[in-house]
């Protein structure tokens, strides 16, 4: 029996699809991870907003919660990131920013994702 190829390019090939199967992975995990990282803080924003809405809570504390909760995710979202807009009834957040999706074991950025949250409170 013949076969077109000797066992070391086998092996080379299995190697390579292996790798590739790896990177391929790996992204997909990263991509998976970062977007339930900032589902988790969307869910926390909507809260954070109802209450402090009902409340009548000041602009300052919102924005303090919210970047506790950021850096508790490890979120990288900064003062300016954040939007506070009118108050109790009236109250309007909106927060942007972006996260990088890396390379697997060089840690090199491959592609960066933009998040958009904008929640107004809502009277029960």
């Amino acid at each position: 029996m013949v076969t077109g190829r000797s066992a070391p390019a086998k092996r080379f090939v299995l190697l390579l699809w292996m790798l590739v199967a790896f990177f391929y992975f790996y992204l997909s995990y990263d991509y998976i991870r970062v977007t339930n990282t900032d589902r988790c803080f969307g869910d926390y924003l909507e809260y954070v907003v109802q209450i402090a809405g009902q409340d009548h809570r000041p602009a300052r504390e919102i924005w303090a919660l919210l970047l506790v909760k950021a850096e508790e995710l490890g979120l990288p979202i900064k003062g300016q990131d954040i939007n506070i807009l009118g108050g109790g009834e009236s109250l309007n957040v909106s927060v942007g920013y972006e996260m990088d999706i890396d390379v697997p074991l060089l840690q090199r950025q491959i592609f960066t994702k933009h998040f958009d949250h904008s929640v107004r409170y809502k009277q029960r």
